[in-house]
């Protein structure tokens, strides 16, 4: 079948109406999207918020939903907790960190009663020990 064949076709053919909702639905969306003016009459920060909200939230809108959903879950849990900061809990705090640190010094007491006294004065450096003829001696290799 060539060009004109299918024309002839396409012209016996009678021609359609389109369905009124087809058509409401079509000229509504051609509306919108034909006023741009009426777009940038908005202020920036309200334009912002429609772009981020195409562009990120509603794509993923089901994950966002399940984020919201787990922080108030989190917040009930956290608010339903007790909080109590009394001094009772700070000094028992303090008494267990002064236990453990006298605990600290009578094992360091008992190392050195057992080892004795440990020597620390300076120890003499040790030499440097130049390489030997040819077979140790280090060959230096420089590049530019």
């Amino acid at each position: 079948m060539n060009s004109d064949e299918f024309e002839h076709k396409l012209k016996r053919q009678p021609i359609r109406r389109i369905p009124a909702d087809w058509r409401d639905d079509i000229l509504q969306t051609a509306r919108e999207q034909a006023s741009p003016a009426a777009e940038r009459s908005r202020p920036a920060l309200i334009r912002a918020a429609l772009i981020a909200w195409r562009e990120l939230i509603q794509p993923f809108r089901y994950a966002w939903t399940g984020m919201a959903a787990l922080w108030m879950v989190f917040w009930v849990v956290n608010a339903r907790l007790e909080i109590t900061d009394s001094p009772t809990r700070s000094a028992i705090v303090t008494s267990a960190a002064t236990d453990r640190i006298r605990l600290f010094e009578e094992q360091r007491q008992v190392l050195v009663e057992l080892t004795g006294r440990i020597d620390l004065s300076p120890v003499e450096p040790p030499q440097e020990s130049r390489p030997k003829p040819r077979s140790e001696r280090m060959i230096g290799i420089r590049s530019c």
